[in-house]
């Protein structure tokens, strides 16, 4: 229950706080994923990440990638306590590998998302997804205007697309439960 009301509070937080251009809808600003996930508390932990590994550029170019982004509650339960900037000195390379599996250069809406799918990502790594019927829990999604009865994992379930689609001008946001592992890491 209690991390049903996080999620609730996340999902709120990013389209109530956090101005994007939606091409469906009204025009909501001209903020890039790189802006928006600085500008979103819940994010500040991939913030850092992305200013340390000089990935930063990558989210303020034009273009349409899709980012997976975990919350800090998902940074912390993989850090073990450890700060963004030790992690990475202790383990050369492996956060810029690790940000950069959370990006798909060339974007995706979930609605198009099908079970068993491959998405390759900026480190060169496959996410797989899987799609489930979610009747009995349905998610509010924003973008398409209600209950949506389906549920997003990637990686066999090590990870839940909670938040959808938050729409920027050079891609879209998915806000997950995990920090996503890629193989040799």
């Amino acid at each position: 229950m209690k991390n049903l009301i996080k999620s609730i509070a996340v999902v709120a937080l990013v389209f109530a706080s956090v101005s994007c251009s939606n091409d469906e809808a009204k025009d909501y600003g001209t903020t890039s994923l790189a802006k928006t996930i600085e500008e979103t508390p819940e994010f500040s932990s991939f913030s850092e990440a992305l200013e340390i590994t000089g990935l930063k550029s990558t989210l303020e170019e034009s273009g349409s990638s899709t980012v997976f982004v975990p919350t800090n509650d998902a940074f912390g339960a993989v850090l073990g306590g450890l700060s963004i900037e030790d992690f990475n000195t202790a383990n050369p390379g492996v956060l810029s590998t690790v940000v950069k599996y959370h990006i798909v250069p060339n974007g995706v809406y979930t609605k198009d998302l099908t079970d068993g799918q491959t998405l390759t990502t900026s480190s060169g790594q496959t996410i797989s997804v899987s799609v489930e019927d979610n009747p009995v829990f349905p998610e509010y999604d924003d973008t398409f205007g209600g209950y949506e009865e389906t549920s997003y994992y990637l990686n066999g379930g090590a990870s839940r697309i909670f938040a959808r689609d938050v729409k920027c001008t050079n891609g879209t946001i998915n806000v997950i439960d995990a920090v996503l592992a890629p193989a040799g890491s």
